[in-house]
């Protein structure tokens, strides 16, 4: 049982990293890719607009959080995986790094969405804007739809773990 705990342990952060290294590098192109661009003296055109203040900051927050997920679950990856690290260090890693991801898909749809307003400048009360919103949360809300099942799975997984060893200590 510890072996397949493991394996599932090292698959799980080798594919969340992936992940999370793939939004950590979109939205670090997106901090130099401005929308609609810069005037003749280099400055953003909508600098004064707050949606570019949002922008910005989603951007940013999208990329600390991505980059910190990746840290936490190279954590997991350069763990011994012993026994002991399955009751509460790996899973609370695990945990914290899939929550830093999700996180930062959401920062990632947000500035996406910011990026939408700021260049096509949608109007209230218009079909475009629900549109907008719903292409920016849906994929978000899918990711979170089917990983819950994953994160039920890791506790499940913990607990099984925990049990076998109290089971061997006694």
């Amino acid at each position: 049982m510890l072996n397949d705990a493991q394996e599932w342990m090292k698959d799980t952060a080798q594919s969340c990293s992936t992940v999370a290294v793939l939004v950590a590098k979109v939205v670090f192109a997106a901090a130099y890719t401005i929308p609609s661009g810069t005037d003749k003296r280099g400055l953003p055109i909508f600098l004064s607009s707050p949606l570019f203040l949002f922008f910005t900051i989603m951007d940013v927050v999208a990329l600390a959080s991505s980059l910190a997920s990746v840290v936490m679950l190279l954590f997991i990856l350069s763990s011994p995986f012993e026994m002991q690290d399955f009751h509460k260090s790996l899973p609370r890693k695990l945990s914290v790094g899939f929550a830093l991801l999700f996180f930062s898909l959401i920062t990632t749809m947000l500035e996406f969405s910011a990026t939408m307003f700021l260049t096509i400048r949608l109007q209230k009360d218009k079909w475009t804007s629900t549109l907008v919103y719903t292409a920016a949360f849906f994929p978000v809300a899918v990711f979170g739809l089917f990983q819950f099942p994953f994160m039920v799975a890791a506790k499940s997984v913990c607990m099984e773990t925990k049990k076998a060893s109290e089971g061997a200590s006694e």
